[in-house]
């Protein structure tokens, strides 16, 4: 829980040190009428980050345990049947094409279950109630209408291969850590691309904040037409 609240953490304030919000606001001129944008650079957040240490700490990791740590290690291929899986226990060459089976198995698993249904809803959940918004469920909703899938497709580009390498290379006991210094990089890759013409700001697209919870301001001001 230490372990993740801190790398947690580092990735949120690597995250907003490399790539900054532009807060977009609409303003009235009183002179003369007209209505122009004011662009301000947003300065660092210390309340994002303890949300994501707290969300690392009491949420991602002892959950993270209970899955990756004490259930999925004890999956195995269905589709070897016990024969087959005893006869290739007795041979080591045979012990590591089952041992890549089960991985690719386990792998198809947790990619398939955990992102959509378990990691993308809970950390909206928990963000948007930690940053204690007027009306959390009705926030939570639009935000998982907006941008659960498109979360999702960007979580299959970055998750899969290191996971099937996380299953197949690293000792169980290692395999949480490992997983979190990668997830400090993809709390970056999501910023990246959040703020990259074409897939967000500035894209000519609505968009709500992906990867962050603002304040109640930043929230309204975060979204783009």
């Amino acid at each position: 829980m230490i372990t993740t609240s801190i790398l947690f953490g580092f990735g949120d304030i690597t995250a907003q040190s490399l790539f900054k919000h532009q807060i977009i606001t609409t303003k009235t001129d009183e002179k003369t009428g007209e209505k122009y944008e004011e662009v301000e650079i947003s300065d660092y957040n210390f309340a994002r980050t303890c949300r994501a240490v707290i969300y690392g700490m009491l949420f991602f990791a002892p959950i993270s345990v209970m899955w990756h740590g004490k259930t999925l290690p004890k999956l195995k291929n269905p589709f070897i049947n016990i024969l087959e899986r005893t006869r290739m226990e007795q041979h080591e060459h045979s012990q590591r094409k089952l041992h890549f089976y089960d991985s690719v198995f386990r792998m198809g698993i947790d990619q398939l279950i955990f992102p959509a249904l378990v990691w993308i809803p809970l950390y909206n959940t928990v963000m948007v109630i930690l940053a204690q918004h007027d009306d959390p469920f009705g926030v939570i909703k639009s935000k998982l209408e907006n941008n659960w899938f498109n979360v999702l497709k960007a979580s299959w580009t970055v998750w899969p291969a290191f996971q099937l390498f996380n299953l197949y290379f690293v000792p169980v006991h290692l395999r949480i850590v490992t997983a979190n210094f990668w997830a400090t990089g993809w709390n970056c890759f999501l910023s990246f691309v959040h703020n990259t013409a074409g897939h967000g700001k500035g894209s000519g697209h609505k968009i709500e904040e992906l990867v962050d919870i603002e304040d109640d301001d930043q929230e309204i001001t975060m979204v783009y037409d």
